[in-house]
């Protein structure tokens, strides 16, 4: 009888225990709807903005405009700006509303990353497009609560809004930066030709054959491991440059360091070259076909690379065989 008692107990705290939690997320509906929006100009108007300026305290104003239908970055000649970024953030700034109203007292703001200016300088974003006017909005620390700090130009109220605004000062990282995503399983060969002479060509007859082999495998000697040569096609799964700039500006001078060649199972094909200059290691993307939403970038740039993905790159037949005799 007692232990019966004891399960009755126990099924109706349960039951007041899921009620209570129904009964909370039922309130959270409302509480969210009651919850002003940040830039109600800009909830469901994104489309709208034509341009948008980020500045962090002193360093460079990042400005980034809507042209033919897609993003550009003006001070890197129209570059292609990384639209899923920039779409990211007019998304969460048309969605942000506001937690709680924080302080109000100016003194604090250099505290928060709010300041206007100076020591504890905030970010300041403008947007253009959205109005008459542009919509500006000075973003500070990331709150302990989750969300932001922020607060409108002119308006000493400080919010705590349910977004992260987080914006990177760094005017590359705003840059579409992908070279090229050609898949491993589908790179047939790379050869690789040096300023020198010296030719590597590595390949697999099918897709099954998992690893590259070396065409210019000298008799009776083995690669380092049987993937050695798999790298020189990797590189080209997900390539990304360091820096750009318009081809026609750069000017390179003498024949290229390295040029290659890769071919796909299907057909696909893509020839480019480096060029050293200032010690830096720049690719130029020459010919191509079969390569459609594998092959990102375009011809009229030139790309810097990282030494590591250079030498990646850049294998010398002695640097892919086993030590032996």
């Amino acid at each position: 009888m007692q232990r019966k008692s004891l399960w009755i107990l126990l099924l109706a705290v349960l039951g007041l225990g899921g009620l209570f939690a129904w009964l909370q997320r039922g309130a959270e509906a409302p509480r969210q709807a009651e919850r002003q929006l940040l830039l109600p100009a800009l909830a469901g108007h994104a489309e709208r903005v034509q341009a948008l300026e980020i500045r962090h305290g002193e360093l460079p104003e990042i400005r980034i405009e809507r042209r033919d239908g897609g993003w550009v970055v003006p001070a890197k000649a129209g570059f292609p700006a990384a639209a899923g970024e920039v779409n990211r953030l007019l998304r969460a700034l048309g969605e942000a509303r506001k937690v709680e109203a924080k302080t109000r007292n100016p003194d604090n703001h250099a505290r928060l990353g709010l300041a206007e200016r100076g020591e504890g300088a905030a970010t300041r974003l403008t947007l253009e497009g959205v109005g008459q006017a542009p919509l500006a909005l000075l973003i500070g620390q990331t709150s302990r609560q989750g969300g932001q700090l922020v607060r409108l130009p002119g308006d000493d109220q400080v919010w705590l809004v349910d977004q992260p605004l987080q914006l990177v000062d760094n005017e590359l990282a705003w840059l579409d930066r992908r070279i090229s995503a050609i898949p491993f399983a589908e790179v047939r060969e790379v050869t690789v030709r040096h300023a020198d002479g010296e030719q590597l060509d590595v390949w697999r007859e099918s897709p099954e054959q998992f690893n590259l082999a070396l065409r210019q495998l000298p008799p009776g000697r083995k690669l380092a491991y049987e993937a050695a040569a798999n790298g020189m096609a990797t590189l080209f799964a997900s390539l990304d440059f360091a820096d750009a700039a318009p081809l026609a500006q750069v000017g390179f001078k003498g024949a290229p360091e390295l040029t290659f060649r890769l071919s796909t199972f299907a057909g696909g094909e893509l020839q480019g070259s480096f060029h050293l200059q200032g010690g830096q290691h720049w690719l130029v993307l020459g010919a191509g076909k079969g390569l459609d939403g594998q092959l990102i970038a375009g011809r009229e740039w030139a790309y810097r690379l990282e030494e590591q993905q250079y030498r990646t790159l850049a294998k010398r037949v002695k640097d892919l065989l086993a030590p032996g005799g």
